[in-house]
């Protein structure tokens, strides 16, 4: 297994479940990324759940709280609520329902951070004696010995820092307390447990890049190869004005940095930026006709509604099952379900910064003009 991890063609290596779409057929999908928890410790400035300027703020309602909570507080929005948290039976159900439903792999992200949900250790421990393939998003707050032990043989952990400094840190993730140094020191253990127990788990550093913490992108890469993780990314913040917060001599200065920041590489550390993706947020109409990502990945809410994806999620008019009343594998095999995969207007959806994957799942999908003259 080599090359980058977010190429956008890993799709086309399920030939099996390609030709069973084209064939009509009824498929499972790869992959469920879930939130198992709305609530947040942190009000990060670029969370497309919680700012003014982002798609899927909705997910606000189900932590009782409103934009000015979000403006101004620092530290946790809201509070945890019955509405907006997995009931705690799925962290014991949902390894058995992936195997039933043939679903081999999970990623356990946010919404809110996944590792406050009080069924978190059971649902990893679960998925992983299944041998699910396990992916977690976190903002490494809340990672304890034991519980880094057992991460450490996830396939892979990413933890959303976004900063080399504890000022940066706090002035992005706007935290009540300056924790940057108990984050980093939760990272290196993970790390620590990596090594230890000789695992595969690619550990990754997720910094999205804002005005605040810009000037931050070269010693960011330099701590953490020195740290020891395997790759830090480098994104950029999904608006609804489409230039990422940043004004066109920031991007410009940004793009340079990341790629000077490059010579830091090695054969054991990646620096990774995909810079299509401020494009695809331009775009207001998507430019594909149909969405097969939706059929290979589900998007799972805190409001246990499983969704095409994670751009349409918490909107309602695009819940297409409920976690609490179906299975899985049940879902696998719901016509209405299916229905409403098929029946998706790709034109109505928000601008979709996963378009890259429908154009890659199209050419094995659609006959192309002259298909035999290759």
């Amino acid at each position: 297994m080599t090359g980058d991890p977010y190429v956008a063609s890993k799709a086309l290596y399920h030939t099996d479940r390609i030709i069973g779409l084209k064939k009509g057929g009824v498929i499972s999908p790869t992959l469920i990324q879930v939130d198992p928890m709305s609530y947040c410790n942190d009000n990060c400035k670029f969370c497309s759940y919680r700012e003014e300027t982002m798609y899927n703020n909705s997910m606000l309602k189900l932590i009782d709280a409103n934009q000015k909570d979000v403006t101004d507080h620092m530290g946790g929005v809201g509070k945890p609520t019955e509405q907006g948290t997995w009931p705690e039976w799925l962290a014991d159900s949902l390894g058995r329902q992936m195997v039933d439903a043939n679903i081999p792999a999970i990623e356990i992200t946010g919404g809110g951070e996944p590792t406050l949900w009080r069924g978190f250790d059971r649902l990893v421990q679960s998925c992983l004696a299944y041998k699910r393939d396990v992916g977690l998003v976190t903002n490494a707050s809340n990672l304890n010995d034991e519980r880094a032990k057992f991460l450490s043989k996830c396939v892979w952990v990413r933890t959303s820092i976004d900063a080399a400094t504890k000022e940066t840190h706090q002035k992005v993730h706007r935290t009540a307390n300056q924790d940057f140094e108990r984050r980093i020191e939760n990272l290196r253990r993970l790390v620590a447990y990596k090594l230890s127990q000789k695992t595969n788990c690619v550990i990754g550093v997720s910094f999205v890049v804002q005005k605040e913490n810009m000037h931050e992108i070269e010693q960011s890469v330099k701590l953490f190869r020195e740290i020891g993780v395997d790759n830090i990314r480098f994104t950029l913040m999904y608006d609804k004005n489409a230039n990422a917060g940043l004004d066109e001599m920031q991007r410009n200065e940004m793009k340079f940095q990341i790629e000077d920041s490059k010579k830091y590489s090695t054969d054991k550390f990646a620096v990774l930026f995909d810079d299509s993706r401020l494009w695809t947020y331009s775009k207001p109409n998507n430019d594909f006709k149909k969405c097969y990502l939706q059929n290979f990945v589900w998007a799972i809410g805190a409001d246990c509604k499983v969704y095409p994806c994670c751009i349409m999620k918490y909107n309602p008019d695009y819940a297409y099952a409920d976690l609490r009343e179906q299975t899985l594998l049940s879902m696998v095999r719901d016509m209405n379900f299916q229905a409403r995969q098929n029946n998706l207007d790709v034109t109505k959806c928000f601008p979709c910064w996963l378009r890259t994957r429908n154009q890659a799942l199209a050419q094995a999908m659609e006959e192309p003009l002259h298909s035999n003259f290759l």
